[in-house]
């Protein structure tokens, strides 16, 4: 009897694994097909780009877990007893707590922590690895007409630091970077609001390529179309989470997309 009670029990818990991997690999959107991404591009005038993912890697690695890290360790210095953010090894998470924690920023620590983290992100951008296909996009991009411009919840420095290092910093009409004041980073729509404004493009002429739901939800809020950039399948889960409709696995889907 013991054998056939545990034979059922394997096949149940099979059953059960099976249907959740099932259930989980079904809610994985499918990278968009090269006619509709065109569709998308063909309307738009204007891209706008996230830097760190679509353009480069920035925190490729341990690096972005070791500056979450130090800034964690720099707010501590003045609230021991502070409570960390959901995310600990997000360097941005860690300066939304902090903000949230010292409101006015009394002692200055909030401006410590975005000082440190923007010298932090400029060292990085140094060594940051360009993104696969990025150049080719880019460059396919400007040669049908395209405005291309970098919506970022990173520095502005790093990320002018990184296109000048490249020799593609001309690529780029406008870069708005993270505000001194973490609400206004996506998935607040400041930073692509701003560079709607400055550039005269009304939101239905623009196109995103981000790879975060907080991109994805900043184009929702300003009606600005988006693309959502995810090598790997857990990326493109959740994208979808975050009610993207339109994905790509790589950036040579989007080139292609372009035509000639």
């Amino acid at each position: 009897m013991l054998p056939s009670s545990t034979s059922t029990s394997t096949s149940t818990s099979t059953s059960t694994s099976t249907s959740t991997s099932s259930s989980i690999s079904t809610r994985i959107p499918a990278p968009t097909p090269v006619p509709g991404l065109r569709a998308l591009v063909s309307r738009a005038s204007l891209v706008l780009w996230d830097f760190d993912g679509p353009v480069c890697g920035l925190f490729a690695g341990l690096r972005a877990p070791a500056i979450a890290a130090e800034l964690r360790a720099l707010a501590a210095l003045k609230l021991p007893h502070w409570s960390e953010p959901d995310e600990p090894h997000d360097p941005l998470a860690v300066l939304r707590r902090a903000h949230d924690a010292f409101p006015g920023d009394p002692d200055g620590l909030v401006s410590v922590l975005r000082k440190r983290l923007e010298e932090l992100e400029t060292e990085a951008a140094a060594t940051a690895e360009p993104t696969p296909g990025a150049f080719d996009l880019m460059e396919r991009l400007l040669a049908v007409g395209k405005q291309l411009v970098i919506a970022t919840n990173n520095s502005e420095a790093a990320a002018r630091a990184y296109l000048e290092l490249h020799g593609i910093e001309q690529y780029f009409g406008a870069v708005v970077g993270r505000h001194d004041d973490p609400r206004l980073m996506k998935p607040h729509p400041y930073c692509l609001e701003r560079l709607l404004a400055e550039t005269g493009t009304a939101a239905a002429d623009g196109l995103m390529i981000g790879d975060s739901p907080a991109d994805a939800l900043a184009a929702a809020s300003t009606g600005v179309p988006f693309v959502g950039y995810g090598p790997g399948s857990a990326k493109l889960l959740r994208l979808g989470d975050a009610g993207a409709e339109y994905f790509v696995a790589d950036l040579a889907a989007m080139t292609e997309a372009v035509g000639e």
